[in-house]
């Protein structure tokens, strides 16, 4: 009778132990802003020690499945990183760091006359490019700067494109 004790103790333990990893994942939505109420388009959302993430969209909003009992990480450029448990339809506020902000030098398109510039500089006009009938955006690039190739591997729908540059020193 004890050995039966003892035998069915064991089993309940070992389902007790592995129920957790039965568990479903559960979706979570929410939202991140910052401290003045405007949203934060493309922080990023991390469960907490896996590689399981997302962004936010234009209106800050982010949907991702995680573990039940999960910890989400939010990150953005120029502000405090946030920890907090992930719960149904979450507000996330992010508070600026400034002193982030004097380390990084961010540079966009700007509209500069050539003769300002130095090195060389290749303008493509996507007029050109729109005309051509191809599958690959990317192909039809291909010959249209010097020092740029472009290839794809030819499977259908496969999407593998490489871009090689020839820089001379």
């Amino acid at each position: 009778m004890r050995k039966i004790k003892h035998l069915l103790l064991t089993a309940m333990m070992a389902v007790f132990s592995i129920l957790p990893a039965w568990s479903e994942p559960v979706e979570i939505t929410g939202v991140v802003i910052d401290d003045t109420g405007e949203t934060v388009i493309g922080a990023s959302v991390v469960e907490k020690g896996t590689s399981n993430g997302t962004v936010t969209d234009f209106d800050g909003n982010f949907t991702i499945k995680v573990e039940p009992g999960s910890i989400l990480t939010i990150t953005y450029l120029g502000y405090q990183a946030v920890e907090v448990a992930a719960t149904q339809g979450m507000r996330v506020e992010m508070l600026q760091a400034a002193n982030e902000l004097n380390e990084v030098v961010v540079t966009g398109y700007v509209s500069e006359k050539k003769a300002d510039l130095t090195g060389s500089v290749s303008v493509i006009k996507m007029k050109d490019v729109a005309d051509v009938p191809t599958g690959n955006i990317l192909s039809s690039l291909n010959g249209r700067v010097a020092g740029v190739n472009i290839s794809t591997d030819g499977a259908p729908g496969s999407g593998n494109t490489s871009i090689l540059l020839h820089l001379k020193l």
